[in-house]
């Protein structure tokens, strides 16, 4: 799976395998060049949200603290400054 910060700790952690990436936005090639999108930014996708167990490993190993998880009443949220 390709992390664009070359990070992939929540990918590599998260034992139930819930993320994907992809692009922020689709890439238009009718849009002249210097009005593309820029094809390296990327988003973090829960597409198997289902599977996620609560566990928070991806909370504590994002080192952007950048993961929130609502897991039924119950938030998991980062607890350090990144």
């Amino acid at each position: 799976m390709y992390d664009p910060s070359g990070c992939k700790k929540c990918l590599q952690i998260c034992t139930p395998k819930v993320f994907a990436t992809r692009p922020n936005q689709k890439r238009d090639f009718s849009v002249p060049k210097e009005k593309r999108i820029d094809p390296t930014v990327w988003i973090l996708l829960t597409p198997w949200a289902d599977y996620c167990n609560g566990c928070g490993a991806c909370v504590e190993a994002c080192p952007k603290g950048a993961i929130t998880i609502q897991f039924g009443e119950k938030l998991i949220a980062p607890t350090r400054a990144s």
